[in-house]
């Protein structure tokens, strides 16, 4: 049946959405049997797959329920070689429309469990990945608004949906752009600081792993890897020593692919944002904190492009994670 599902997908102008074929399409039992490279997983196979990853591989990794969003869905961490000391944090697609944070997210699962004898270094790492950290977004991108970057929670005046990755409590009060205010903007901040269900499980999360080594927050757009501050044109106190990991993260990423990578703060790219992910996570002290941005083609990529930029957020990762973890940088 699973060559029905290929045959099926690889028709020229068919969009399959997978929540939408029968179930009997899939196999519950093996996970290595689930085809996760030839689509855009739908929170269903995702959670299934999660799911039977963690029941037939108890030994190697954990699956554990974060949080439950407005309409009811697990924010998911899956947790790999999870007696390990030394901790990677792998945040997926905050903002709901940036696919590749999450078929980037499921490529490293994949390797790190089912292909774990090619990656011996990688596996010396605990890995606790987050690979929808907004699955109401998400999937409200996939079937009903491809540009939707938002969560769905209900807002004033009938809106709907807040800005994950502007709504964790560091310079969170900064109005910046009017439109952070305003519930109707594409960049609403949410009523208050962890407003949010996704972005309190990434907080809880955070402090419950605070001796981490890496935290890497993958979104779409820019071939970047960004460092704190987003809010100001000043340097973090740890810059140097973050801007050194970076460029591991980027030369890897050279390596794998021959793409190149530019590495700075992220204010000098972008305007100036609040309430951002990986400046809360600097702020409380993190070790290293970065945002690797993928893809040229701002939040859109085709299917088969999900294995290439697999490899070199996987690459790219793992690369900063060996150089954080050196105590002489």
């Amino acid at each position: 049946m699973l060559l029905l599902l290929v045959t099926i997908i690889s028709i020229p102008g068919f969009q399959a959405i997978p929540g939408d074929l029968p179930r009997e399409c899939y196999n519950r039992t093996f996970a290595d049997e689930f085809n996760v490279f030839d689509f855009f997983l739908s929170y269903e196979d995702t959670q299934l797959w999660l799911d039977a990853l963690a029941t037939e591989n108890p030994e190697k990794c954990q699956l554990q329920k974060l949080e439950e969003t407005y309409e009811g869905r697990n924010v998911s961490a899956i947790v790999i070689n999870y007696n390990l000391p030394k901790k990677i944090i792998v945040i997926g697609n905050l903002q709901a429309r940036e696919w590749v944070g999450m078929s980037s997210a499921v490529y490293i699962i994949h390797e790190l469990i089912l292909n774990a004898g090619n990656y011996p270094d990688a596996n010396k790492f605990q890995w606790i990945i987050v690979p929808m950290p907004n699955p109401d977004g998400y999937e409200f991108s996939r079937v009903h608004d491809r540009k939707w970057n938002k969560n769905r929670s209900p807002q004033s005046n009938a809106n709907f949906g807040v800005n994950l990755d502007g709504n964790f409590n560091n310079q969170w009060n900064v109005n910046g752009n009017p439109s952070r205010a305003d519930p109707a903007g594409r960049v609403y901040r949410g009523p208050a600081p962890f407003s949010e269900p996704e972005t309190r499980a990434l907080r809880d999360l955070m402090h419950n792993h605070i001796d981490a080594v890496l935290l890497v927050d993958l979104q779409g757009f820019g071939q970047l890897i960004l460092m704190p501050w987003s809010w100001t044109e000043e340097p973090a106190p740890n810059a140097d020593r973050t801007r050194a990991i970076a460029i591991a993260g980027s030369a890897a990423i050279f390596e794998q692919t021959q793409q190149f990578f530019d590495v700075g703060i992220a204010s000098d790219y972008f305007p100036f944002a609040y309430g951002v992910c990986h400046d809360y996570c600097n702020a409380i002290g993190v070790k290293t904190c970065l945002t690797l941005r993928q893809t040229m083609q701002e939040y859109e990529i085709s299917t088969d492009q999900i294995i290439l930029f697999g490899q070199e957020a996987f690459a790219a990762i793992h690369a900063m994670a060996e150089k954080s973890d050196l105590s002489n940088i």
